[in-house]
């Protein structure tokens, strides 16, 4: 706002500028015109006095006089104009005047009234780093999907883009990139676990059967995933098999790979469904709170509101994020914080995580592995190396 204010001033000063040459221009142009006037009067005395001497004829006088009394009366009305230093301007004056102070003081009336003139400005460096990186990554997805257009079965492609689909939250574009790569490169944990959470992710949580089959393949090349197991519980849940459903969660609360935080997150899920088979009315999850994406962090319900369900997900993850910080020997708890984050589109969170955890389980090289594993999967290396870069 104070730009504004200084701009407007800046404005008024440079048309006032303006306004006093133009009429200094108008006051030279008058002196100069008194300057001719006298000049022409004396030419006017030599011709009389080259007359008398036998230098000029009578008619050549006369032709002579005639033509500086001419130029004599043209200056002399230029002489006699109503230029004054310092009085009241002529109309045109108190134009420009007027504009002077009218303009400045209109556009800043407009701003005030259309802008926004107490939103806080944006560093430029930071704004032209976002801009930038923002970009890089747009003019990296055109490059790749150009190729995909003009060569469809290159598999490749397709699994370069399909992950970075999932982070962008094209879901239904990364469900598609995920099939592809499978389709042409064979299906793998990664690639099956990728298109499973983005099939969900596409269609508001809902475990449909092509993410079911997702699962349960990936469940089949990796006995005990976590995340395949949970995707199924959900299915069975959402499918009215609540009997199924319990005895999938309940299974998983002795898991080896889950964290407490994601415990807590089961036995939420556990008593929504003993409730459901009760015949009780029980908000289903949403996208963020199915499982395999369930936010970490305990809590009592699952509120029915999306503002609400949100603002329960941010305060699971920063009560995880706490723990973890005082108690950092749990690779399971830093994989379900950096997947927290990624789902959240927090990705320098999740990379400082990936940091914070490198050095927090410095000592044990089984969990680092795990670890370095889950943030590969989900892309976080990616994200911490352009942090590392800024």
């Amino acid at each position: 706002m104070l730009l504004w204010v200084v701009l407007s001033v800046l404005t008024a000063g440079v048309v006032g500028l303006l306004l006093r040459g133009y009429r200094s221009a108008d006051a030279d142009a008058a002196g100069a015109a008194r300057a001719d006037v006298a000049v022409y009067a004396d030419q006017l005395q030599q011709i009389d006095s080259d007359l008398g001497r036998g230098l000029l004829s009578a008619v050549e006088a006369e032709s002579a006089r005639a033509e500086v009394g001419r130029r004599l009366l043209n200056r002399a009305a230029a002489a006699d104009g109503p230029v004054v230093s310092g009085g009241p301007g002529t109309g045109s004056e108190q134009l420009v005047g007027a504009a002077a102070v009218i303009i400045p003081v209109l556009a800043l009336a407009l701003y005030v009234a259309l802008g926004s003139p107490g939103l806080p400005n944006l560093p430029h460096e930071g704004r032209t780093r976002d801009e930038a990186a923002r970009n890089q990554v747009d003019a990296m997805v055109a490059r790749v999907e150009e190729r995909l257009r003009a060569a469809p079965e290159d598999g490749n492609g397709w699994d370069v883009i399909a992950p970075i689909y999932l982070r962008m939250e094209r879901y239904g574009q990364a469900a598609e990139a995920f099939a592809n790569a499978n389709r042409l490169l064979g299906e793998t944990p990664k690639r099956l676990a990728g298109f499973a959470q983005a099939e969900i992710l596409a269609n508001n949580g809902i475990v449909n059967a092509n993410a079911k089959l997702a699962a349960e393949r990936l469940l089949s090349a990796e006995p005990g995933r976590v995340d395949a197991r949970m995707w199924l519980a959900l299915a069975n849940e959402q499918d009215g098999q609540f009997d199924k459903a319990l005895s999938d969660y309940r299974g998983l609360l002795n898991a080896p790979q889950m964290s407490p935080a994601m415990k807590e997150a089961i036995e939420v899920r556990i008593s929504a469904v003993e409730r459901l088979a009760r015949g009780d009315v029980v908000p289903a999850p949403g996208p963020r709170l199915g499982p395999g994406m369930a936010p970490p962090g305990g809590a009592a319900e699952v509120p029915a509101s999306p503002a609400d369900q949100q603002a329960m997900i941010e305060g699971m993850v920063a009560r995880l994020a706490a723990r973890l910080q005082g108690d950092g020997k749990d690779p399971a708890g830093w994989v379900q914080l950096m997947r927290s984050y990624m789902v959240l589109g927090r990705m320098s969170d999740a990379a400082k995580v990936l940091a914070d955890a490198r050095q927090a389980l410095s000592g044990d090289a089984g969990a680092l592995e795990q670890v370095n594993k889950a943030a590969t999967e989900m892309g976080v290396d990616g994200a911490a190396k352009d942090v590392s870069k800024k």
